[in-house]
């Protein structure tokens, strides 16, 4: 079956505050799109960085997912608290495309409600014994590194935000692994 595990960064741009940051889907740009197709035998990593993160783009990328995988992504409220994510919200808005209405989508997030394991990706990943080769980032570092490298133009910013998203990617099959044996 082939999945794509799927995560982005963003730049907000918004007026922060702690209640809007995660509801204000309009006023965060999307920064990298890193999505792992796993068919089979083949294992592919892409990220798709700045103005490369398109529409068309991100569904060639897509094209022949049978499912998705998301840590907290989805934009339809999920079955245990009615919530919706981020990453399918943000993309709804700034690409046009509701992806968990043109795939089949599985978010961790919720499945790892339902087994009593709270939090974000990090402190699930925590809580399931999971260890990360570049911890102590989150979200909001990305944002700030970006901004950054936006006003620098410092690769090693740009280098590091690639390679927290990728390991925000790939730690999903990780958790999804994890969650099947527990």
């Amino acid at each position: 079956m082939k999945t794509a595990y799927l995560d982005i960064e963003t730049r907000y741009e918004g007026t922060f505050t702690d209640q809007r940051l995660f509801k204000d889907f309009q006023h965060h740009r999307i920064t990298v799109i890193g999505v792992r197709v796993v068919d089979g035998e083949s294992d592919a990593f892409i990220q798709l960085v700045g103005t490369d993160a398109t529409r068309d783009n991100l569904l060639l990328v897509l094209k022949g997912a049978e499912r998705l995988v998301t840590y907290n992504g989805r934009s339809l409220p999920d079955k245990v608290k009615g919530y919706v994510g981020f990453d399918f919200p943000v993309i709804a808005a700034q690409l046009g495309v509701v992806l968990d209405r043109e795939f089949t989508h599985v978010d961790l997030c919720p499945e790892c409600w339902r087994r009593g394991l709270w939090g974000g990706q990090k402190a699930v990943e925590q809580n399931l014994g999971l260890k990360r080769l570049l911890p102590g980032k989150d979200g909001k570092w990305a944002d700030e590194m970006w901004k950054q490298y936006e006003v620098t133009r410092d690769e090693r910013l740009r280098t590091e935000v690639l390679a927290y998203n990728q390991e925000d990617v790939m730690m999903l099959r990780r958790i999804e692994e994890a969650l099947q044996n527990r």
